[in-house]
């Protein structure tokens, strides 16, 4: 299944990040890859590379990103996965946050955190429309 929250704003895309690492937490992944994109600020070379970071070590090196000004939340694509690609999160250019996964628990999980905080967005199952959250 596949969701995408409304547009939001730095601040709010960079609290997702933790609550991100959060959900996974509970799910057993440890390891994930991550891939600068769009928006970035590096060489076009260094852009959509595979870094393999712990996902206990995740909040710090997308901070660092943003401090070193790599990345800035809302106007770069920063790609997050786990190792068997069944799970992927885009922090995208367009200030909202995309996700992907083969687990429900994990779309449940942050749709029903996405909806809390009043962000909206939409969900698609496999091969249908996308419907509002």
């Amino acid at each position: 299944m596949t969701c995408v929250t409304g547009p939001l704003t730095p601040g709010q895309l960079l609290d997702e990040v933790s609550e991100i690492v959060k959900l996974l937490q509970t799910t057993g992944i440890k390891y994930m890859v991550v891939e600068f994109g769009s928006g970035c600020k590096l060489e076009p070379n260094q852009l959509w590379q595979e870094i393999d970071i712990g996902l206990i070590d995740l909040v710090a090196f997308v901070q660092d990103s943003i401090e070193k000004g790599i990345f800035s939340p809302g106007q770069a694509d920063l790609v997050l996965q786990d190792r068997d690609r069944s799970f992927e999160c885009v922090f995208c250019h367009e200030s909202d946050i995309h996700l992907m996964s083969d687990d429900d628990a994990i779309i449940t999980g942050a749709t029903r955190r996405w909806m809390d905080k009043g962000y909206g967005g939409f969900k698609m199952a496999a091969n249908t429309d996308w419907d509002p959250m």
